[in-house]
């Protein structure tokens, strides 16, 4: 009996502690969509890379010097 005892003790413990038992399956959360585009209206510029010209227009930084881009009185 005492033999029997030593040999079912350690299956009954394993199984009460979960260990004989497999993981439980992880569940997988859906993958969150995107964030939409932004619009052109909706695009923020730092006052720092525009240029006001003198017909009230705005230029902004360009090239590789992110040199300001001539304004439109200024090109013709």
């Amino acid at each position: 009996m005492i033999a029997r005892l030593i040999f079912v003790l350690p299956f009954v413990l394993l199984t009460a502690c979960g260990a004989g038992a497999p993981p439980p399956a992880a569940k997988s959360l859906p993958e969150a969509p995107p964030p939409p585009a932004l619009q052109e209206e909706d695009r923020l510029v730092c006052p720092a890379d525009v240029k006001e010209c003198p017909d009230g227009s705005f230029v902004s930084r360009t090239g590789p010097r992110c040199e300001f881009a001539a304004c439109p009185a200024e090109k013709k």
